[in-house]
């Protein structure tokens, strides 16, 4: 009899410790799935939290004037864009310079690009033909553009990659074709593409200079995307809030397209996070003077000390 009441005490407690290991085990299994679901979410919680580590004890920053006098971009009552992308950039850098915190490097200085890109593109020609070569089926080229201007875009996003920078910023202007509708169209917005090995921190970027700029700026009327976005995209971002929020996806040149990620055997073995503004149309004369390129200026730097040091 008492061994048998042993055996029953024993058995209870035997039972109740395999139920106790079986429960944890659910409850992490749970919380594994919590997690992964959680990151499907529009809003991670990664994306939330705007301070993104430097690579180093300053924040490196790639700006990159839109276009050059080669190019030359759009043409509007300012100017052409690759004037008007270059006065933007050196007033963004006569803030920064003020910043013993933040040190940056102009993709060009003047009308063309600056030493580095062309000696990179002249020791890396063969990387960047193979990038250009690369087929895409739901991607097509850029017809305006001759060869080598495409292959002077790559040399600028991979020159940053390769010299670690934290981010590659890319300057734009907008552009409106109908002449009755310029007077009334104004507005910015922010690029970021889903080939970007860094998309994440690319959106979170992204996401704190619209937030700035809509602090005095309206969000562009004619935001568009590409016709060819990786669903994948769509799982962890909706469409109709980001065109509320003033960002864009599309897969560019400078940012990181579709030619490259099938060159690079669709993997992301390094990466810069990099984002385009489009900071107003060229049409939009109230743009025009210092004082207005000052004030946008203003808003992507609170923006970048937002993302990295505050």
């Amino acid at each position: 009899m008492e061994n048998r009441n042993r055996f029953i005490v024993f058995a209870s407690v035997l039972a109740a410790l395999i139920i106790l290991a079986f429960s944890s085990l659910i409850i992490t299994a749970n919380n594994n799935i919590a997690e992964k679901s959680g990151s499907n979410k529009d809003d991670l919680q990664v994306q939330k939290k705007y301070n993104i580590k430097p690579k180093s004890n300053k924040v490196r920053i790639l700006i990159d004037p839109g276009h050059n006098a080669v190019t030359k971009g759009s043409m509007g009552w300012l100017g052409y864009e690759y004037y008007m992308t270059l006065r933007l950039a050196k007033q963004l850098t006569a803030i920064l310079d003020e910043d013993s915190r933040f040190e940056y490097f102009l993709s060009r200085e003047g009308d063309y690009y600056s030493r580095p890109i062309k000696e990179y593109m002249t020791n890396n020609y063969g990387k960047l033909l193979g990038i250009y070569g690369a087929k895409a089926e739901n991607t097509y080229r850029d017809t305006n553009m001759a060869r080598y201007q495409i292959l002077e875009l790559y040399a600028i996003r991979n020159y940053a990659i390769e010299n670690n920078f934290d981010l590659l910023l890319s300057l734009h202007f907008d552009y409106m074709p109908y002449i009755s509708r310029r007077a009334k169209t104004e507005g910015f917005h922010v690029i970021v593409s889903p080939y970007n090995g860094e998309f994440n921190a690319s959106m979170q970027v992204a996401r704190k200079i619209s937030e700035r700029m809509q602090e005095s700026y309206k969000i562009s009327p004619t935001i568009a995307y590409d016709r060819y976005i990786p669903e994948t995209v769509w799982t962890f971002y909706d469409r109709n809030s980001l065109l509320k929020e003033g960002i864009a996806i599309r897969g560019l040149i400078v940012l990181g397209d579709e030619f490259e990620f099938i060159y690079n055997k669709n993997s992301f073995s390094k990466d810069v996070p990099s984002v385009m503004v489009e900071a107003g149309f060229i049409h939009d004369w109230k743009l025009g003077g210092n004082k207005a390129l000052k004030e946008i200026s203003t808003k992507i730097y609170e923006a970048l000390t937002d993302i990295y040091i505050n």
